[in-house]
């Protein structure tokens, strides 16, 4: 991946066939992680053939955290998609090893499930008088 590469917007509904699509074009799966966000979760996920990424980022819905399994497509996803679910609380339909929200060891318990408080960006100005 290179800091040029964007990530295209896909509807939740699109997610498993996307991923399907890429798998039958020779692509591997690559990564895929979360972020929690004021009104949703925001899962990006990224293929890779012959160098090329692409990149796609889904909303979730923060009153029903779910997300469909891609193990069917890509069996590694399952560590991911196990991520999601100790961190965000997300359920996972079709996850083919689901550790059952004991994946990861955290002090709390689905640590980025709470509010997000957004924080004013410093200006440019600001960030330079303090380096």
């Amino acid at each position: 991946m290179n800091q040029h590469e964007s990530f295209e917007e896909i509807a939740l509904a699109q997610w498993v066939d996307t991923a399907r699509r890429h798998q039958a074009e020779g692509f591997r799966l690559v990564q895929m992680t979360g972020t929690a966000r004021a009104d949703y979760f925001e899962v990006m996920v990224s293929f890779d053939k012959d160098y090329r990424c692409v990149n796609y980022r889904v909303h979730v819905p923060r009153e029903q955290p779910e997300l469909p399994s891609l193990s069917a497509v890509f069996p590694a996803s399952f560590t991911y998609e196990n991520e999601l679910k100790d961190l965000f609380g997300f359920n996972v339909p079709g996850l083919a090893l689901d550790y059952g929200g004991n994946f990861l060891r955290t002090k709390t318990k689905i640590p980025f499930s709470g509010d997000v408080t957004l924080k004013p960006a410093k200006s440019k100005k600001s960030a330079q008088e303090e380096g």
